[in-house]
């Protein structure tokens, strides 16, 4: 995991007087049977992450740091290939579930969750709790408790909701756009309250506006915003065909590419005052140094002293909204 990206987007969170952090996902690297020559339990992932954003007052709620964290699975989390399913589930609760909103549906209960702020309703969604991680298939959310959610809270001045994967394909191809029918009646669900959705995923920063299906799938019947956040997340290298990278085109044609910054180490940062959204993509280049070779690889030398990052604004949206005035942020994944 990249602690160096952790303390610094952390400290950076202090300084622009964040009131709370959505992490969505891949905050370690997981029980992958790829790390060599074995990787340290997932509980010392965990509290290695935890202990970094503490550093700097950011924390799960109920650990008495200033800066609230509320984290969702991401592939990372999900990863089974040394301990079985059901370890890598209970390893997640004790580490970070067990501190969550436990309103979730009966087997998603510190995984799946919502809170309420200043009139506002959250949705933090996990992915994976059906899913065949090792064959990257079943990724999907739970429509008839995200329902349930929005009727109960009809009242709600707006809803931000975030979970690990893209709803429509950017580079990595194991995201809610496996089940188009699922992925279409969420949006279906959310689009008239939310101006976005937030997720991570593919270790770089992109906005899109996408597509709003009607039921039959074709006619669109509006659109959102689709943001997907780097966090700390290293770097594709291109060095598989698996990890190449990605060249701004997105599968589905429907969707309008805005924005795409590789490279960069960063977070977002979306305030809401009276009756304006604000959203900035806060970032970093200092991260590391790189270099692309005659085959196209990019090798990268990554820089451990964080204090020197120079953070700064590398984009911006703005929306019209009403609410009372909250800073939250959109960062956290490092794995």
């Amino acid at each position: 995991m990249n602690i160096a990206a952790v303390k610094g987007m952390c400290r950076q969170l202090n300084l622009r007087r964040v009131e709370f952090v959505l992490g969505p996902g891949d905050f370690i690297c997981g029980n992958v049977n790829w790390y060599k020559p074995k990787p340290p339990a997932n509980d010392t992932q965990y509290q290695t992450f935890l202990k970094a954003a503490s550093t700097h007052g950011v924390g799960l709620p109920g650990s008495g740091n200033k800066i609230l964290f509320y984290p969702v699975r991401g592939n990372h989390e999900a990863y089974y290939d040394i301990v079985s399913k059901g370890d890598a589930e209970k390893a997640w609760i004790k580490n970070m579930g067990v501190f969550l909103p436990k309103n979730g549906p009966v087997n998603e209960l510190g995984f799946t969750y919502s809170f309420l702020y200043k009139n506002s309703l959250f949705m933090g969604l996990d992915q994976f709790i059906n899913a065949d991680i090792k064959k990257k298939t079943g990724i999907s959310v739970n429509n008839k408790w995200i329902d349930k959610q929005l009727k109960k809270h009809p009242g709600a001045e707006h809803v931000f909701v975030f979970g690990h994967t893209p709803a429509f394909t950017a580079h990595h191809k194991d995201c809610l756009a496996q089940n188009p029918l699922v992925r279409n009646k969420f949006l279906r669900f959310v689009h008239e309250k939310t101006f976005a959705y937030f997720c991570g995923h593919d270790h770089f920063y992109a906005r899109a506006r996408i597509p709003v299906y009607k039921e039959d799938g074709k006619i669109i019947e509006s659109y959102i915003e689709q943001i997907i956040i780097p966090g700390g997340a290293p770097f594709l290298t291109g060095n598989r065909k698996d990890n190449h990278k990605w060249n701004g085109i997105y599968l589905n044609k429907d969707v309008v590419g805005e924005t795409y910054i590789d490279n960069s180490v960063g977070f977002l940062l979306v305030t809401v005052d009276d009756d304006k959204i604000d959203m900035e993509y806060i970032a970093t280049n200092d991260a590391c140094s790189f270099y692309k070779d005659e085959k196209g690889v990019y090798h990268y030398t990554y820089n451990e002293k964080w204090e020197t990052w120079n953070f700064v604004p590398m984009d911006r949206k703005k929306r019209l909204c009403f609410g009372q005035s909250r800073c939250i942020c959109l960062t956290m994944h490092s794995a």
